[in-house]
């Protein structure tokens, strides 16, 4: 029987962490958002859409159609818009927000964009609203290193890579975060098995120099550290159950990103002493 990530077909990166596009389900949310601005400002969202029409959009007043009674003219055609580049979708939700940061209070405008980046996260889209901005998060490098681990010539690197993509995709019913982290670091603990012959991460990791693997004692002790995250009584292993802290997909993705870099930089060191 083949295993979770073959059936659900993840094998790269970008299958399941969304950049340079914007797919059907984000940009059906960053509609359903601007509705909730629409609902909340009420005429003055027409202002804003005029506003758009006019300094962002460039185009021609006299045409701009402004009805109070309908829903929303200009944002929604421009979203709806196929010929729309992704990133001309991001400048026009950072042009908007530019313009009703200024008449919203302040706790109001941090909840529309809590809301947004909430969206974002749970659609693993690689971008979020930070400070005036729309920033990455997950950049084509970190996919290229996720992609890079992905082909290890290490069964058991592969096999837990996948299924750390496999749980973090949003095509599950519910995303397991914690399963993804836990695949994570079980993916580098295979290839630290592999080079020093121990069962665990914590007993291999002191171990990969007498192996023949020399790394930065700093390096090496910062990831002792993410496994005592992972392994500890607080860590994901041990705490399944408590939702108390539950990690989120920004925390998965790091872990996968950190992970797939750790093993791509062990593989060199290893293939250094053949």
């Amino acid at each position: 029987m083949s295993n979770f990530s073959e059936r659900y077909g993840y094998s790269k990166g970008s299958d399941v962490i969304i950049r340079e596009e914007i797919t059907t389900p984000i940009n059906n949310s960053i509609l359903n958002w601007f509705n909730e601005f629409e609902v909340f400002l009420g005429g003055n969202y027409y202002v804003l859409e005029r506003d758009v029409w006019q300094f962002f959009l460039n185009r021609k007043l006299q045409n701009y159609e402004n009805s109070y009674t309908r829903r929303t003219i200009v944002i929604a055609s421009e979203f709806d818009n196929t010929s729309l580049e992704w990133y001309e979708k991001l400048n026009l939700i950072e042009y908007f927000l530019s313009k009703v940061k200024i008449i919203i209070p302040a706790n109001t405008y941090g909840g529309f964009v809590d809301r947004l980046n909430k969206e974002f996260e749970r659609h693993n889209f690689a971008y979020r609203i930070i400070g005036d901005g729309i920033e990455e998060i997950t950049s084509k490098v970190e996919l290229e290193s996720i992609e890079e681990a992905l082909v290890n010539e290490n069964v058991g690197v592969k096999t837990h890579l996948k299924a750390a993509l496999a749980f973090l995709s949003i095509a599950q019913e519910s995303p397991n975060y914690r399963g993804s982290i836990h695949q994570s670091i079980s993916a580098v603990e295979a290839l630290c098995r592999e080079i020093t012959g121990e069962n665990t991460l914590g007993k291999a990791l002191p171990k990969l120099e007498n192996a023949g693997v020399k790394i930065n004692n700093v390096l090496k002790e910062g990831f002792r550290k993410i496994y005592d995250y992972t392994n500890g009584l607080d860590g994901i292993r041990h705490a399944l159950m408590d939702d108390s802290n539950p990690p989120t997909s920004d925390e998965a993705i790091f872990m996968l990103v950190a992970c797939s870099a750790f093993i791509n930089y062990l593989t060199e060191k290893k293939n250094q002493i053949k």
